[in-house]
């Protein structure tokens, strides 16, 4: 894609243009104005690289409470439960929303195919073949790139979250593209920048994955917690 001239204000900033990005940005309404900036291209992203399978409890005989259940077993006390509560709840309706977006997991006599793994008690695990990180991210880089409302950002390094002088409240953003300093305003800023797995000199995450949304939010004086916790490969 060709650089473009960045706009000076937006209704929101999606930061990161991994799944979670992509995805955001789908979700938001066409009426407002949305910036997507990566400071790659759309093309890479450690989603891209993700194999395994995406868990949702869809099938009858399965239940989010079930889901729940497994994952707080499987983590050994370490586990936030509201969080997990949150992630087992909303994750039929998610899978539902990118299967109406087009993403194509794998069928089994025209039912999603789900398998057991891991810590699962049950079949939940949906998968795209071998690929299928890049799936869903092919899949939503092509609605993006539909979206009338949505300004891809491509090369663009976010340097700093731009606070209100009065409120501290976040306005925008502060981009390094096409050697200078931009400032972008935006009545919202999402931060979904990915992980930081190259902090480590050994790990499969992609040469991008430096946890720039976490340096990002940490300097505007976000909380952050749990960072002892490193994915050493990339999932969604």
């Amino acid at each position: 894609m060709p650089e473009t001239d960045i706009p000076q204000q937006f209704d929101v900033l999606v930061v990161g243009a991994g799944a979670a990005g992509l995805y955001t940005a789908l979700r938001i309404p066409n009426h407002l104005k949305v910036g997507l900036i990566t400071k790659e291209t759309m093309s890479l992203s450690a989603s891209d690289w993700a194999q395994g399978g995406i868990a949702a409890a869809i099938a009858p005989e399965d239940s989010p409470s079930l889901h729940v259940e497994d994952t707080l077993k499987a983590g050994a006390g370490l586990c936030d439960r509201n969080a997990v509560e949150f992630l087992a709840q909303h994750a039929p309706s998610c899978i539902e929303s990118l299967v109406n977006l087009g993403v194509a997991f794998d069928r089994n006599q025209g039912n999603l195919a789900l398998t057991l793994e891991a810590a699962h008690s049950r079949h939940r695990v949906l998968h795209a073949a071998d690929t299928t990180g890049r799936e869903v991210i092919t899949t939503l880089t092509a609605q993006v790139l539909q979206r009338q409302n949505i300004q891809i950002i491509q090369k663009a390094l976010a340097l700093d979250l731009w606070l209100s002088p009065q409120t501290k409240h976040c306005q925008g953003v502060s981009l390094f593209y096409q050697n200078r300093i931009h400032w972008a305003q935006a009545d919202a800023v999402i931060l979904a920048t990915g992980g930081g797995g190259q902090v480590f000199a050994q790990t499969t995450n992609p040469a991008v994955s430096t946890g720039d949304g976490v340096a990002l939010a940490w300097r505007a004086g976000a909380l952050l917690k749990d960072l002892e916790f490193i994915q050493f490969h990339p999932q969604r």
